[in-house]
């Protein structure tokens, strides 16, 4: 679906990029990581359409509706409701329902009583949120994420993993750059390291070893127990802890969030 062919980005004479090549499938989820100004941003911004490499192609393929979400918005004036209606225009949705769609949406993000405020008056983590609510209004083919909702509240962090394992049971290819291990490993299939200028696969040492995650559930008073995971959870004080191969992660983070725990934290067995 997506291409990079010798990819080369230059700004003032430094060298972000040099000579990239990679592709991506249709429904591969991937994160991009690495250190600030090393180029994920830039990556997808160009992957995007919205900034030209110095030297070397971008295939896309045609037809497909790709929707990105930046870190940063501009200082605006109008209210979120009316970018989000303007939004929702421009992929041509039914203006009957667009209005419903998008309280919705703001609802499980927790944005519902800010939608009538100035989008200048937002704070970073509440456009954040708009953002991510603008690119669910219709489902992409293609979904570019630059940062989503970093440094926000475990709540909102769980509503968006869901949302991602939905479309990605839909086939959406989701491209992420992401400061967030939980998100990562949350949401990401392969996750690559942008190093001096070139794009490795993150960890590759690990390639082929069956790797197990430890996750920590909090209780709620609706919370039950899924059958499938009975035989793999430790009971705490606090609630429980989910151990499961790296391969049943997002399956049992979905039914565990489903039967009414809340994740407060997870971890690669290996980084203990």
């Amino acid at each position: 679906m997506i291409e990079l062919k010798h990819i080369v980005k230059e700004y003032n004479k430094k060298v972000v990029f040099n000579n990239i090549n990679l592709a991506i499938e249709q429904g591969q989820s991937a994160a991009f990581i690495g250190h600030n100004g090393c180029g994920k941003s830039t990556l997808l911004k160009i992957i995007a359409g919205l900034v030209s490499p110095t030297e070397g192609t971008v295939c896309l393929e045609k037809g497909k509706l790709i929707h990105y979400v930046p870190e940063h918005f501009p200082q605006m004036n109008l209210t979120a409701m009316r970018y989000l209606l303007y939004m929702g225009k421009m992929d041509n949705l039914e203006s009957v329902i667009l209005p419903t769609h998008i309280h919705k949406l703001a609802e499980e993000f927790f944005v519902a009583n800010m939608l009538d405020i100035p989008m200048k008056y937002l704070s970073k983590g509440s456009l954040q949120k708009i953002g991510v609510i603008q690119a669910l209004l219709k489902e992409p083919d293609i979904l570019l994420l630059d940062e989503p909702l970093s440094g926000q509240d475990v709540m909102s962090q769980q509503v968006f993993i869901q949302k991602m394992q939905e479309l990605k049971k839909h086939n959406v290819t989701i491209l992420m750059s992401c400061h967030e291990p939980y998100l990562v490993d949350a949401i990401a299939d392969e996750v690559y390291q942008i190093v001096d200028g070139k794009i490795v696969l993150a960890n590759p040492e690990l390639a082929g070893k069956v790797q197990k995650y430890m996750m920590l559930f909090v209780r709620t008073k609706k919370a039950d127990i899924p059958e499938n995971w009975k035989g793999c959870l430790q009971f705490t004080e606090q609630g429980c802890i989910l151990r499961v191969e790296e391969s049943e992660c997002d399956r049992a983070m979905v039914e565990m969030l489903e039967a009414g725990w809340n994740l407060r934290g997870m971890c690669n067995e290996n980084d203990i």
